[in-house]
């Protein structure tokens, strides 16, 4: 298939806000303080708010569901798994911090803009009985939701000898190495869909190989049932019990949380499209009265003719992110993902010289020219915020 069609279905797949969505609010770090920050480890979240004002380090991200099936924040969001060295300090030596900053400007990080870790972005009970009633209800809130994080974005396993016991980071681990579809969660390992880098530290760098292949066979093809058989074991501790009690049931419900998921998204991808049909059709008939009214064929910059012309390419887009919706899920590939990789072929052979032709095959052609004008015009649209004014601006496809 043509890579700028998936490209285009892809930016509008990313651009749907599921109606009624439940979303939880992340505090999230930018990743460019954490690649300049100086210091030996990071301040906790109340410090990181507090003191740090000027350098403005904390963001906050919605995400809900429909973020997590689609893959939006996978390319740009990081997750760290990492065990707390400590009771009260997560990264004593630093050498967790080493790790991320490490990770954050090589390759595979260097796209990345958010970085979620705990201690940096929920608010800390540290000393104890110093945080807020109001920092406490937020922590409370994020950590009822963190699995959205684990199986919606980029993780980052931080692996020392004693992970592997520990009930929060296998839980997480095992998220990471997963990726939702309409029929519920499958292993991602070893195919496009991978998300999870480990990076061994402290005694465990020094087997890095071994540490990490039992890590990746603990946790890649373990289903819901079994993940949550096995983390339901006593010897897989955690600090506070009411946090295991309250994460358990939600593993073995995770397939069905995906799989409504998907329905929604299918259920607002067909709203989308007719609604901008019904559009279409309202602009079409305007612009054919006001012709007959005047016994006038509109010019091009006629209002009316400009609004037919956009109505036309929202309906071409709305139908191009039907399908590619429904082509990325019968690829068994996260939407996001497949939007990455399309992105990574040939250059594309299009320029903005093309653009006037194109917005007249969008009111002018047949119903196929129209769907390859749209298709077009939406891969020069991605390309950068000048194209999309400027298309706009031609009485194409509204800025994406």
């Amino acid at each position: 298939a043509n890579p700028r069609t998936r490209r285009v279905a892809m930016e509008m797949l990313s651009k749907l806000s599921l109606q009624g969505g439940d979303s939880c609010t992340f505090f999230m770090l930018d990743a460019a303080f954490v690649r300049k920050f100086s210091g030996k480890n990071l301040p906790f979240f109340q410090e990181l708010r507090d003191k740090f004002t000027a350098d403005e380090p904390l963001v906050e991200v919605a995400l809900d569901y429909a973020d997590v099936v689609k893959g939006t924040h996978i390319e740009t969001t990081l997750a760290v798994s990492h065990r707390w060295m400590q009771l009260d300090d997560p990264d004593p030596d630093g050498e967790q911090l080493k790790a991320l900053k490490g990770f954050l400007n090589s390759p595979n990080g260097k796209k990345i803009e958010r970085v979620w870790i705990d201690s940096a972005c929920m608010p800390q009970d540290h000393p104890k009985g110093s945080r807020s009633a109001e920092d406490t209800a937020s922590f409370k809130g994020m950590l009822k939701e963190v699995n959205r994080l684990y199986l919606g974005t980029t993780v980052l396993i931080l692996l020392d000898m004693s992970y592997v016991s520990r009930f929060w980071t296998q839980f997480e681990s095992w998220m990471s190495m997963q990726y939702a579809t309409p029929s519920g969660l499958k292993s991602a390992v070893g195919t496009e869909n991978e998300r999870h880098h480990i990076v061994c530290i402290q005694n465990a760098a020094a087997q890095a190989e071994s540490f990490t292949k039992l890590l990746v066979n603990q946790w890649a093809n373990k289903t819901p049932d079994e993940a949550h058989a096995f983390l339901s074991k006593p010897d897989v501790t955690v600090t506070n019990q009411s946090d295991k009690d309250g994460q358990l049931p939600k593993i073995k419900a995770l397939d069905a949380t995906v799989q409504g998921a998907f329905g929604d998204i299918s259920r607002s991808l067909e709203d989308t499209l007719v609604a901008s049909e019904a559009a279409a059709a309202r602009a079409e008939a305007e612009l054919a009265a006001w012709e007959t009214e005047n016994d006038a064929k509109a010019g091009e910059k006629n209002r009316l003719k400009v609004a037919a012309r956009q109505a036309a390419s929202a309906v071409a887009a709305a139908r191009l992110a039907k399908e590619e919706h429904a082509r990325a899920i019968s690829s068994s590939v996260v939407p996001a993902m497949m939007k990455r990789a399309e992105a990574a072929l040939a250059e594309d052979s299009l320029s903005m010289s093309d653009v006037p032709e194109l917005v007249l095959q969008l009111s002018g052609g047949g119903d196929k020219q129209k769907e390859q004008a749209a298709r077009a015009l939406g891969s020069l649209a991605v390309n950068s915020n000048n194209n999309r004014v400027a298309i706009a601006e031609a009485g194409g496809i509204a800025p994406l």
